[in-house]
């Protein structure tokens, strides 16, 4: 046999199967690297939501301790709500004067800082609440529980997940001693 007459065949490429395939293995890969994306953006969202609401609990908590005459006497009602501007305790919403521009007692600037403290909480996070708990017993040093309530759509890995969540209801408590 002469070796001249031999034909090797030698591949020339891919074939279509073999591109069929690579950009199937491509595509999965693009898929799955948009859905880590879209959980990276979601989790975002919330750490930063949850970071906002102890930036807000510590607000409240400065403007206790500026206010010691008044959280720290122990004088402060053992529990009461915060939704907007609106205070629960029955004696605290009586006080509705604006400290900003006249002189104030403790326990007026306590009414108005707890008003203004709610609405920027309203005005950041709708929906959201709070209750403040004080200890009341004296003679031991008061202590102060602020309490912050808010929902977020929660972050689902997967379809059936998302679809069996709702909102989620969390709380961000912060203790205080003025």
């Amino acid at each position: 046999m002469n070796p001249r007459l031999v034909r090797w065949s030698v591949p020339r490429g891919f074939g279509l199967i073999e591109m069929l395939v690579a950009v199937a293995v491509v595509a999965i890969g693009l898929l799955g690297f948009a859905k880590m994306q879209a959980l990276a953006i979601g989790s975002t969202h919330n750490s930063g939501t949850r970071a906002l609401i102890a930036l807000q609990a510590s607000s409240l908590a400065s403007a206790m301790r500026a206010n010691e005459a008044y959280w720290g006497a122990g004088i402060a009602p053992a529990s009461f709500t915060v939704s907007g501007a609106q205070l629960s305790d029955a004696t605290l919403s009586t006080y509705t004067s604006d400290c900003t521009t006249v002189v104030c007692t403790p326990a007026q600037m306590a009414a108005f800082d707890a008003r203004t403290w709610g609405a920027s909480l309203a005005a950041m996070f709708p929906g959201a609440g709070a209750t403040i708990s004080c200890s009341t017993v004296i003679g031991t040093p008061v202590t102060c529980t602020i309490t912050v309530n808010w929902s977020e759509k929660t972050v689902a890995v997967n379809a059936a997940v998302a679809a069996g969540s709702a909102p989620a209801t969390l709380a961000y408590t912060l203790l205080v001693q003025p």
